[in-house]
This record gives structure tokens, C-alpha cells and sequence, in this order.
């Protein structure tokens, strides 16, 4: 290989700016390369002038110092579009991914999700034209890319629950709005681990329309284990699209998330940082549905605050729509009862005061006489209102009429790459910032 001494004479600049999806993946190579090239331009200026100045002896010298710069650069990379360009499991391609509560079975006790593994994004997206710019449908479009095949290949169903405890959960919500003859002005988000959530969306199907929220790819050491979720939304699926077809229209959404996109991340050589922020729709956008309340479900009462990367979008809908809290564990069975029905409170007649605690649509549901005493494990959500808080997240709207959410603050949900100075093509991986690479194994490069 031989490389020019003098520095070239020609310069390249922007004739135009292009932002189309199939050419703004490389920007990060172009960007870096840029800064990489100017340094080394400014190093070689440098190297060259202090030859000239001490004669030809130098030149030797010099030459050695250019043979010696490194071939590679190191960078920072969102994880998903890793992920997209050089496989799901970059990296880490011989690692297997661990799924819980598998089963070959779907919830029909069929294995038609051999074949609805690649039509699961379409299968499960909002049948409402309204509801349809706020699914986030990249996780479960996942294993229908043309270089996942090997995701295909791994997956199975996932049953969260044994005994349908989530479902039934689900069901007890549905009851409740079903007896206040389905107020289409009240909104849910439920905001729990992700296949729970999935299944607590499966029990409300037959009369809410669910909107997955689901916004990254599993990864064998991915900090957010999305194959739970994702393993749950094929169980589930004959379910969701059966009843997609049945629900009435207009139907009010459930905003489906999963609340381990925030996972701890520590830095360590074992995790994979693929962590990402909910997007939501904004308060027009939900103003814009006929949205007037939030029912935001958390997995139990010491879980009432809102994530952290939803905080202004609360504080933002308080200005003109009710957010409240409940925890999913305020809905149970009755004690010594058999576990197919679950109530708020946990009795038949505690169930409906749901709505004179929350004050909302209550002249729709009749009273059950005195007031009710409920257990101390119901939680207090009829109390809550979102407050302002600082946050990682502050102040990093991206917005607009989609609904688009939120950006990832600054090293959240990115790998450190090391990559080719003069092809872009990956090299390796590394999965913590601190740790050692190891090689990339995709075999994709960027031009």
C-alpha cells in the first residue's frame, strides 16, 4: 500500500443534502470519517512542515509515522441501526437468546405462529385509521427482516402467566368500562413488564384497540430482554387478530408499553445497550382522539410515578387531560376463590367503585349503598398528578402531529464500534463502554 506524502489539492463540499431513509444510515460514517479525516489531515500538515524544516533525513521518519496511524476509528452507534445494518445479533452471533416461559403453542394451542411470525407487525397493528400513526410496530417487524433469519429461527411463544392471571386482570379493566357503557373519552397506557403487558392488552381486546409501543430488537446480552415481549405478542396473536376483526369501532386505545426499555444499564462486557424511550402521542394528538382522561397502569403501588422519559408528556397532557394511576395489582380474586375472576378492590362489591373513586363517569354506574372500605393494597392512584421533574429526558422533544416522542439522551441506547478508515465496514463490537471488542460478525459495510 502506498500513501501520498503531500497533502491533496482537491476539496470536496456539499452540493446537496439528502434525508432520504435509504441513504441517511451512512451519515454517521460520513460524519466521523470527516472529523477523522481532518485530524489526520491537520497531523500530516503538521508531520510535513517539521520535515521540510529539518531535510531530507526527515522524510524517513515521516513515512514511518504515516505507515504507523491506525486503519481503524472507533464510534458510537445507536444500537438499532447496528443492529439493522449488521444483524440482530452483532457481536455476539454465537451467544443464544434467552427466552422465559417459552412454549411451542400459541393461545389457540396451535403453532400457526410459525408462519404469523412474519406478518405479526401487520397482523397487530391498530385496525383505526386515528390510532395508526402512534404504533411503533420495529420490534415486532423485527423477525420479518430479510437478515434475521436466525431470529426466526429462535423465537417461540411466550405464556407470561400461568393461569392467565394478566388476562384475567385485563378483563376485570374491560368489565369495568363495559359497566360505564364504554366511555370513548378515557385513554389507557399500561406500563408494565413487556410481556404482561401484551397479555393485560389481550384481556381488554374485545373492546379496547391496543397500540404496541415497542421500539427496539432483542439481542442476545441486550440490556431489555424484547424477546419476552415479542415472544408474548406471537402467543397472543390468533387472540389479538380474532378479536380485531370483532371490536367495535372507535374503540378507545391502550397505549401497550413495556417498562423495561429503561433498564439499568451498567457498563458491563455482558449487557448490549439497546434501550429506548416510549413515544407517545402528544396532548394535541390525544385532544385530537376526544381524549379527556388517562388511566396509566403501573405493576404495583410502590409504582405509581411515571418512567421517567414520560414525565412531560404527563405534565404536558395535565393542561388538558386527567392523568391518574393504577396498579395492576388492585385488581385481584376474592380470598379462598377460585382464580377466574378478578375485581378492583379484590370482592364483586368493591369492583365498581372504581369509578366514585376516580370520579369519573360515575353517574353511569350505579352506587353500592354506603361507602366502600377498600383492602390497604389498593393504591391511591385516584390521588395522583403528574409533577415536573428533571430527568435525562427533559427538554428532548422531537413532537409534532405523528406523535413522534421523544429523543435518547446522549449515550443512551448506543454501542461503541470500531470500524475501517477507508471502507466504513465494521470490524468489531464492543457491548460496554469500558470493555474489549469483539469482532462484528455481520459482514455488512457502508458506503
Amino acid at each position: 500500500m502506498t500513501y501520498d506524502i503531500l497533502p491533496p489539492q482537491h476539496h470536496f463540499s456539499r452540493k446537496a443534502f439528502v434525508n432520504q431513509p435509504a441513504l441517511v444510515g451512512a451519515r454517521w460514517w460520513q460524519e466521523s470519517l470527516q472529523r477523522s479525516e481532518e485530524h489526520d489531515l491537520s497531523r500530516r500538515q503538521a508531520l510535513l512542515a517539521l520535515a521540510a524544516s529539518l531535510g531530507p533525513l526527515a522524510i524517513g521518519g515521516f513515512l514511518a509515522a504515516v505507515l504507523s496511524e491506525p486503519q481503524e476509528i472507533d464510534i458510537s452507534m445507536d444500537a438499532l441501526d447496528l443492529q439493522r445494518r449488521e444483524g440482530w445479533d452483532v457481536g455476539h452471533v454465537h451467544d443464544l437468546l434467552r427466552i422465559d416461559h417459552a412454549t411451542l403453542m400459541d393461545a389457540d394451542g396451535g403453532m400457526g405462529w410459525r408462519q404469523g411470525v412474519l406478518t405479526l407487525a401487520d397482523d397487530l397493528a391498530p385496525a383505526q385509521p386515528a390510532l395508526a400513526p402512534f404504533y411503533v410496530r420495529t420490534l415486532l417487524q423485527a423477525p420479518a427482516e430479510p437478515g434475521n433469519a436466525s431470529l426466526r429461527s429462535t423465537l417461540t411463544p411466550v405464556d407470561p402467566a400461568p393461569g392467565d392471571a394478566d388476562v384475567l386482570r385485563g378483563a376485570a379493566i374491560r368489565s369495568l368500562f363495559e359497566a360505564a357503557q364504554m366511555p370513548r373519552d378515557v385513554a389507557l397506557i399500561l406500563d408494565l413488564d413487556g410481556a404482561q403487558s401484551v397479555a393485560v392488552a389481550a384481556g381488554m381486546a374485545p373492546a379496547f384497540e391496543p397500540v404496541f409501543v415497542f421500539d427496539n430488537w432483542p439481542h442476545p446480552r441486550g440490556v431489555v430482554r424484547s424477546q419476552q415481549a415479542l415472544g408474548a405478542a406471537l402467543y397472543y396473536r390468533p387472540l389479538f387478530v380474532r378479536l380485531r376483526a370483532q371490536r367495535p369501532a372507535g374503540a378507545p386505545p391502550v397505549f401497550v408499553l413495556d417498562r423495561n426499555r429503561l433498564a439499568r444499564y451498567t457498563d458491563e462486557d455482558t449487557q448490549f445497550d439497546n434501550r429506548y424511550v416510549a413515544r407517545l402521542p402528544t396532548a394535541v394528538n390525544l385532544e385530537a382522539l376526544g381524549i379527556k382522561h388517562i388511566l396509566y397502569v403501573t405493576p404495583a403501588q410502590k409504582d405509581s410515578l411515571e418512567l421517567d422519559d414520560l414525565n412531560e408528556d404527563f405534565v404536558a397532557y395535565q393542561q388538558a387531560i386527567d392523568v391518574r394511576t393504577m396498579a395492576l395489582t388492585d385488581l385481584e380474586h376474592p380470598p379462598d376463590a377460585p382464580r377466574t375472576v378478578y375485581y378492583y378492590g379484590g370482592q364483586p362489591h368493591t369492583h365498581l367503585w372504581f369509578w366514585h373513586v376516580y370520579g369519573w363517569h360515575g353517574s353511569r354506574v350505579p352506587a353500592t349503598g354506603a361507602r366502600v372500605s377498600l383492602p390497604d393494597h389498593v393504591s391511591n392512584g385516584a390521588a395522583y398528578r403528574p409533577v415536573s421533574r428533571p430527568t435525562i429526558f427533559s427538554s428532548r422533544v422531537v413532537g409534532g402531529a405523528s406523535g413522534i416522542g421523544r429523543q435518547k439522551p446522549s449515550g443512551f441506547g448506543r454501542v461503541s464500534v470500531r470500524a475501517s478508515k477507508s471502507t466504513g465496514a465494521i470490524t468489531s463490537v464492543r457491548s460496554s463502554r469500558s470493555g474489549s471488542f469483539t469482532r462484528a460478525g455481520g459482514g455488512r459495510g457502508f458506503g
